[in-house]
């Protein structure tokens, strides 16, 4: 065991650098952000044989690094943590979450709130619950799925074409390990020849058998994921066994190990230095102080929220709106999913606690000419201390109450199946992304969002419940939420969008930015639709396309 722990640490010594060195080289590449836009594309570049340094604001959850947290969620690893916000801080960002805050300023109170998102050695991918899915080949044109789109933003067509993302997609496939059986509703996607996932467990059987009794179609949900024996699905924290197929696994790691590739980790990037046509610097917060790095090509992927917030930071005279911003697209068309989740029991007093993410089911993703979105199992239900071990008044309440509080979580909120609508939402100039009037003094990024739902968007959310409450007559049921609720920001997208038109987008056809030959987005942020699926295998594949056309582009001989 020791010499396993100390060939580890070896290789986290091998990927990470001094501050200083990092400063003192000319980069081929520097990637900001290691989810699964930046991890896919730093990981092809670092392959194709370029120099490559990740910069990541979060911690390293590299295998070795010690006082990582894994196997559960911080606030039940770490309860006591929540008794000082410093603390619990800190335990989120051992366990790759974010400790941002996102400021609401939607309705007629501002809202504050430390968003679920990841932070640290694989971005979200890290927490996701590992659905890979292909978009449907008519979400390649998004706008004539919509009944009355009204004045969305939302294009004719995006500027590829799910023909051209089809290599890119299977490529991704086979990068990540996406297991899982083909959709019977979309026959394109039987061409992905996955490897089959395991059986649904009996609790999932009994549901998927009653909706197949009612005509519909369920399947396997394609998982990036081993499932190693007794594999829990880790969503929401860090996998312990090394079954989960993330941005850090599966391309920061053999990045650094493998290719070459460099890590610079707990260091955020703060502005980006650019004369009229191209990034000259990447600034940076880091412990041993402010950065100067410098890089031939830039590639952001620092997330939807935090990449706009960074190139509208980076205003100069060249740049008065921000840089890369002469559309002043950047931050707008915000688009988020509208999530509802249902918690059902399959047979009266189940007691349902295991991993359960299994079920899709896209019978209503476009249903008598509307658009809508799929239905998916959202995984068990966390135990009643992820609500009650943070800090503040609420969480203290509730901790005060503790024995009653239990009684009612775990008889109205826990042991049953959780099923999810997941509705896509449609883009508007109006909902964006902005920065804060006031940045903190505790070195916290903070972000401000404006997002409400249009008349489509309450449209489509009334009638998509209806028909998926239906679906579940005549099991018990419960809501857990509402897709209405902005807190809510899993699969935020939209915000630096690509598109033929340098006047109504931010980004070209190889998610360069239209105004800054060496600055490239691939993260969710260049998505000029939400789709109505998870985003992840999207934005991988699409990372490697634009990674060759980097490496093609700018570097070859």
């Amino acid at each position: 065991m020791l010499g396993h722990h100390t060939e580890e640490l070896e290789t986290l010594a091998e990927a990470t650098l001094d501050a200083r060195e990092a400063e003192r080289v000319m980069w081929d590449v520097i990637v900001i952000g290691t989810g699964m836009g930046g991890g896919m594309a730093g990981y092809s570049l670092a392959r194709a044989g370029r120099k490559v340094l990740f910069v990541e604001k979060g911690r390293s959850t590299l295998p070795g690094v010690p006082g990582t947290i894994r196997s559960s969620m911080p606030e039940l690893a770490e309860p006591l943590a929540s008794r000082s916000t410093e603390a619990y801080f800190d335990a989120l960002a051992r366990g790759g979450r974010s400790t941002d805050e996102v400021e609401d300023v939607s309705g007629r109170l501002a809202k504050r709130f430390v968003p679920f998102i990841g932070s640290g050695t694989g971005g979200s991918s890290a927490l996701y619950g590992m659905v890979c899915e292909r978009f449907f080949a008519r979400d390649f044109s998004p706008r004539r799925n919509f009944a009355d789109p009204g004045d969305s933003t939302v294009p004719e067509v995006w500027p590829v074409s799910y023909d051209e993302m089809l290599p890119w997609y299977a490529q991704a496939e086979g990068l990540l390990a996406v297991r899982g059986q083909p959709d019977p509703l979309r026959p394109e996607s039987a061409s992905a020849n996955l490897p089959a996932a395991p059986p649904f467990s009996a609790d999932n059987q009994r549901l998927a058998d009653h909706l197949t009794a009612r005509g519909l179609h369920p399947y396997h949900l394609p998982m990036a994921c081993d499932y190693t024996d007794d594999c829990a699905t880790c969503q929401t924290f860090l996998c312990s066994r090394s079954c989960k197929n993330d941005s850090a696994r599966n391309c920061v790691q053999p990045a650094t190990t493998e290719y070459g590739a460099r890590l610079l980790t707990q260091c955020r990037v703060v502005r980006l230095d650019a004369d009229a046509t191209e990034v000259r610097q990447v600034i940076c917060e880091h412990p041993s102080g402010m950065l100067a790095l410098k890089g031939k090509v830039v590639v952001l992927a620092a997330g939807a929220l935090a990449s706009p917030v960074l190139l509208l930071n980076s205003r100069s005279g060249d740049w008065p709106r921000g840089l890369a911003n002469g559309s002043d697209m950047v931050g707008r068309n915000l688009m988020r999913h509208l999530l509802d989740p249902v918690m059902i029991w399959p047979q009266p007093g189940s007691r349902i606690t295991a991993a359960n993410k299994e079920i899709g089911l896209n019978d209503f993703y476009f249903y008598q000419g509307q658009k809508y979105g799929t239905i998916q199992s959202f995984g068990a239900i966390p135990p009643m201390e992820w609500l009650i071990n943070r800090p503040g008044p609420q969480a203290k309440a509730l901790r005060m109450m503790k024995p009653a509080v239990r009684r009612v979580y775990e008889r109205f909120f826990t042991g049953g199946l959780i099923l999810a609508a997941m509705m896509e939402d449609l883009p508007y100039r109006d909902n964006r992304v902005l920065v804060p009037d006031c940045p903190g003094s505790d070195g916290r990024q903070r972000m401000r969002i404006q997002y409400r739902l249009h008349a489509n968007e309450v449209r489509r959310h009334t009638a998509f419940l209806r028909l998926f409450k239906e679906t579940l007559e005549p099991f018990r049921t419960r809501s857990l939420g509402s897709g209405k609720q902005n807190s809510n920001v899993g699969h935020v997208c939209g915000t630096c969008r690509f598109g033929s038109d340098p006047e109504t987008s931010v980004l070209n056809a190889h998610n360069r930015a239209h105004e800054v030959r060496n600055l490239y987005v691939v993260d969710t942020s260049f998505f000029p639709s939400s789709a109505g699926l998870n985003p992840s295998l999207t934005v991988a594949a699409n990372a490697l396309r634009v990674a060759e056309h980097v490496d093609q582009a700018h570097f070859a001989t």
